[in-house]
């Protein structure tokens, strides 16, 4: 199964999630695959993978110059991972020209699918074509909206409109999970969004509590579902991952 993280809304949690949801399920026994497709490069960044001493990353295989095998950084706490990089910016610029550009990193993935179980993307805060890109080899996406941000409920609105232009123009239709972050139950704010997000049938199936520990796990390159695993973030991102797991069975 691959799951896109996505929102075009930046600062909601979309590093956080994929971060933890792939160790999560490695910890599960999975085999997990993690790519970073955001030119900003936080998921490689906040793993502790320092870019400049790689031969190979996301950035070569969409270029056309390496395959997805060769980028592959191996057993990152028991993650593999694809890095990103800054050059991802310039790389989506490039392909905007080309015939079948949505199509360019699910043609990348084919080689190596069926090695893993799991395949977890991390997007750019845009709707841009690296995002379109992992649309379109999605079978969940994950939608991450701020409990402290009304902004990302519609940013979230617009990853659903896009998700099915897609679907229109012949792509499948992934399923779109909305989570709230940064969620804090005392607060109104995180209440009013919640229930705006009810409102427009997009009811989370996840709330991820607000915790400085998230900042700090960012800081020392180590993932909450390693350094705190029985803390509340990781906790409520497993209790994610059985919602999924009982989505897929349906």
């Amino acid at each position: 199964m691959v799951c896109a993280v996505a929102n075009q809304k930046g600062g909601v949690g979309k590093t956080t999630t994929a971060i933890n949801v792939s160790v999560l399920l490695a910890c599960r026994g999975e085999r997990v695959l993690a790519i970073d497709a955001d030119p900003q490069f936080a998921l490689t960044r906040q793993l502790g993978i320092e870019v400049r001493a790689l031969g190979v990353n996301l950035v070569d295989v969409l270029a056309g110059r390496a395959e997805m095998a060769d980028a592959i950084v191996a057993d990152v706490h028991g993650v593999d991972v694809i890095p990103g990089a800054r050059e991802l910016a310039g790389v989506e610029m490039s392909l905007v020209g080309e015939m079948g550009r949505e199509r360019f990193l699910h043609n990348a993935l084919d080689p190596v699918i069926a090695s893993y179980q799991r395949i977890v993307i991390d997007t750019p805060p845009n709707l841009g074509l690296l995002t379109v890109n992992a649309l379109v080899c999605a079978d969940t996406v994950l939608a991450p909206v701020s409990a402290e941000d009304e902004a990302s409920v519609q940013g979230i609105v617009e990853l659903r409109a896009t998700i099915a232009k897609l679907e229109r123009l012949g792509g499948s239709r992934p399923r779109l999970l909305p989570l709230l972050t940064r969620w804090a139950p005392r607060r109104i704010i995180s209440e009013v969004i919640d229930q705006a997000l009810i409102e427009l049938d997009l009811a989370p199936v996840a709330r991820i509590p607000a915790r400085a520990a998230v900042a700090l796990a960012a800081a020392a390159h180590v993932p909450l579902a390693v350094s705190a695993r029985d803390g509340a973030v990781a906790l409520a991102y497993d209790r994610l991952l059985d919602h999924m797991a009982e989505v897929v069975s349906r």
